[in-house]
């Protein structure tokens, strides 16, 4: 039995970036992995009022931040000095090209004075839902696209107003929720029946709202059981590796009613077109040829002194997380080098945004092997960012490690999804491409050959791996974070408390915050997502700190550095919540000063 959140909005605004994480994924992808039951286990670890509230305070600081940016940039057009023609001209060009805003108008005496699109009057007279100096109107449509306006007051008698395109949010929500208007009337729905709402009267009976404090908007979170077994491994396919470097597409080729359906030496996907993959495993175990076969499994993501303190600007109302691990202290010591290379193994990552524009190096498709690993998801985005964002230049986030270079390697899809073959393949070429930290914010609960095979390639070469512990508050270990190979984080609060949703055990070895979690989002967004997947690049980000001074401090010399400086939380010493504690970023680096 699985569960499945959907989220409806009822909104009087646009401040929808908050919930594309919310709609994008279910309940644990928005926790950075999507859980995957452990085998003959229904996990219910989870309170369903806190999984609520958590996806509702993520929405609520996410409006307020994005809020904050849209805000700013009314204020910058506002200084714009449209008396000179070509000031004008590349001023009605950077509107146009904005990704949000339609158009865009001066406004004095009520009176528009210089605009750039169409902005009328009337549409201005729509402007009548007010929160700290901004004036909001409800949603309407234009041309079948949905719009909305958004106003500044400058000073007694001039303001500046903008008119926003929310094609985007629908592009983003799909069938997945609904959003209505603060009048309780939705403007758009999904092709599900169920949800098909027109107004709040139309929901059904159980579901109730939680209120955005800032706007009085609401948002209603409501699961569903989802009855049948789920399949962990994709149907009709094996994964295999054979004895002595065979010639393994010959070998296929001899096999009756086997085909090849992807390589990447030593590991092949085969597939039958008339056995299960229980029946394929069980009679390919049996040939002498074949080191090892297993089912293609499916992994998804898991969302003092003088101190440093970088502009940019959501480091200080909102980046509690940097503060908690002692950042600023360590980056006296360093801010990373652009010779450490941190690869992150997830969704892709968006190369062109502007906290992270220069610094992505080329990466790897593990699903088709090309270069292309563009984030089309939005996990892996906000992952890099925490681990490195460009720092320090007035805009956005700061990162963990300033300088260090972000190496994309893309093993789950556009849905979040990928397998233990993506997985294992994605990690082999990160090593063999220059990596020397490797972040997996993903996992599943089977332990997979594959997977473990290419984890001791990794660490024989010296590679440090770091993966997310999970987030369905169960001991039961995922994999790869079971693994003795690897560094694996558990999630903290901002009280330094374990987050109700982070998985426990032997296999956790320290924590890291994971609730509330500034970052990237594709397209130059940021948001704010809650998991342990999060959790997990904020130790990335230190491990390539710590290469950055010393690279030849072999992976577990890393490892113990972390562990040995690690803020004791919990029972005193070792504990199954905590590992060895929370990260100290400034204790750490000052051992190699």
């Amino acid at each position: 039995m699985r569960k499945i959140y959907q989220v409806a909005l009822f909104v009087g605004g646009f401040i929808f970036l908050g919930f594309i994480i919310l709609i994008l994924t279910n309940d644990d992808q928005q926790l950075g992995i999507q859980r995957s039951l452990p085998p003959n286990e229904n996990v219910e670890g989870i309170e369903q009022k806190e999984m609520d509230q958590v996806l509702a305070d993520d929405l609520s600081m996410t409006t307020s931040m994005f809020l904050s940016q849209l805000s700013l940039q009314l204020d910058r057009w506002a200084e714009q000095d449209l008396g000179d023609q070509e000031l004008q001209k590349k001023f009605k060009q950077e509107v146009r090209e904005h990704p949000h805003f339609h158009s865009f108008a001066i406004v004095e005496n009520g009176k528009t004075t210089e605009t750039v699109g169409d902005i009328s009057e009337k549409k201005l007279k729509q402007l009548h839902h007010q929160h700290a100096g901004l004036t909001f109107s409800d949603p309407y449509k234009m041309d079948d696209e949905d719009y909305f306006m958004i106003s500044k007051k400058i000073d007694e008698d001039k303001s500046v107003a903008g008119e926003i395109n929310l094609s985007f949010v629908k592009n983003y929500i799909k069938d997945l929720a609904s959003v209505a208007d603060a009048n309780g009337n939705f403007f758009v729905s999904g092709n599900d029946p169920e949800v098909q709402w027109k107004t709040m009267k139309d929901l059904p009976k159980g579901i109730s709202a939680q209120t955005v404090p800032e706007l009085g908007w609401q948002i209603v979170v409501h699961s569903d059981v989802e009855d049948g077994q789920d399949h962990h491994y994709i149907e009709g396919q094996a994964v295999i590796k054979l004895v002595n470097n065979r010639n393994t597409e010959a070998w296929i080729e001899d096999q009756k009613d086997l085909t090849l359906v992807k390589n990447s030496d030593p590991y092949y996907i085969v597939e039958s077109a008339t056995k299960s993959s229980d029946q394929l495993v069980s009679e390919l175990t049996k040939n002498p040829d074949v080191e090892f076969v297993e089912p293609n499994f499916l992994f998804t993501k898991q969302a003092t002194q003088a101190v440093v303190v970088p502009n940019d600007e959501f480091f200080q109302p909102y980046q509690w997380n940097l503060s908690q691990i002692a950042a600023q202290e360590g980056w006296e010591v360093t801010d990373g080098s652009e010779e450490t290379t941190i690869a992150v193994l997830d969704t892709g990552v968006d190369p062109e945004h502007q906290d992270l524009k220069g610094k992505v190096l080329e990466g790897f498709n593990a699903f088709d092997g090309t270069s292309n690993s563009n984030d089309l998801h939005g996990h892996g985005t906000h992952v890099a960012g925490i681990a490195a964002a460009i720092t320090n230049n007035v805009t956005g986030i700061a990162g963990v490690a300033w300088q260090n270079n972000i190496l994309p390697v893309k093993v789950l899809n556009e849905n979040g999804e990928g397998s233990s073959f993506e997985v294992a393949r994605g990690i082999r070429w990160a090593v063999d491409n220059g990596a020397e930290v490797i972040n997996m914010s993903l996992g599943d609960y089977h332990n997979s050959y594959i997977l473990h095979d290419a984890i001791r390639y990794a660490h024989q070469n010296d590679v440090v791996l770091i993966a997310a512990s999970g987030n369905d508050n169960t001991n039961e270990p995922m994999y790869p974070a079971d693994y003795k190979e690897v560094l694996t984080v558990a999630a903290t609060d901002d009280k330094r408390e374990r987050a109700f949703f982070s998985n426990f055990g032997h296999h956790v070895d320290v924590a890291a915050p994971g609730e509330h979690i500034p970052s990237l989002f594709p397209n130059n967004n940021y948001v704010i997502m809650s998991g342990t997947s999060m959790a997990a690049p904020h130790v990335a980000g230190l491990a390539g700190l710590i290469r950055s001074i010393n690279p030849e401090l072999s992976n577990e010399e890393v490892y113990e550095l972390m562990t040995a400086t690690a803020i004791d939380l919990g029972e005193k010493g070792r504990d199954p919540f905590y590992g060895a504690g929370e990260i100290n970023v400034g204790d750490a680096l000052k051992q190699l000063n």
